[in-house]
């Protein structure tokens, strides 16, 4: 895997667990008709925060770890296990209409909160910790080969997804218009699901036949 093959493929993978509903989705769509377009950027600006601390801590543990191939391939299983599970999910999610009913009874937060807010949202989502302890550390391990480059580009691909989706959900959201759950969001989920569904086989297949 090359850098730029990492940059690419952690975008992706991080902008289909973005685009699923989640607590920061329901904060973008509460928020933003008070708060404007900055609404999802801030809040993506907090969600960052919490994730960079997550990748150092698991970087500095996993690099001792690296090296074992039988730890290196049971993350891949696992880690792609999880990947198909939530390709699955997504996949799921097309036969359900989306609902922000939930979204609209939250309060509007005063801008300077907004960065505590994407915190306190990613730390409250139990499977935000499933996905960096299974997907996330498969991800780290494959890039650990590059040293702490690696880490690095796989963070600013991941978190780069997060910023261009939250930041088009406010946009469309303070624009007034309506087809962010229409069949413009389905085709992007089930184009995700597919490919979330195809990079957990290929990590599967590396972590049994020793491709790490």
């Amino acid at each position: 895997m090359e850098l730029l093959t990492l940059f690419i493929t952690s975008f992706i993978v991080g902008f289909s667990g973005a685009m699923m509903p989640g607590p920061l989705l329901a904060v973008t769509i509460a928020e933003t008709p008070r708060r404007g377009f900055q609404t999802g950027p801030i809040l993506t600006g907090g969600h960052a925060l919490a994730e960079i601390a997550v990748v150092v801590v698991l970087s500095l543990g996993l690099a001792a770890l690296a090296d074992n191939e039988t730890i290196s391939r049971g993350i891949a299983v696992i880690g792609g296990a999880m990947l198909i599970f939530m390709g699955l999910g997504m996949t799921a999610q097309l036969l359900k209409k989306y609902s922000d009913e939930t979204a609209k009874s939250g309060s509007a937060k005063k801008s300077g909160r907004l960065v505590l807010d994407g915190i306190i949202t990613s730390l409250s989502n139990p499977y935000w910790f499933v996905w960096w302890a299974t997907t996330g550390s498969a991800f780290l391990v494959k890039s650990l080969k590059f040293g702490a480059v690696g880490p690095t580009v796989f963070y600013f691909g991941h978190i780069l997804s997060d910023l261009v989706w939250y930041s088009f959900v406010s946009f469309i959201i303070w624009k007034g218009r309506k087809f962010v759950t229409g069949i413009g969001y389905k085709i992007l989920i089930g184009i995700c699901a597919l490919f979330l569904i195809y990079l957990g086989g290929s990590f599967i297949y590396d972590g049994i036949f020793g491709m790490i």
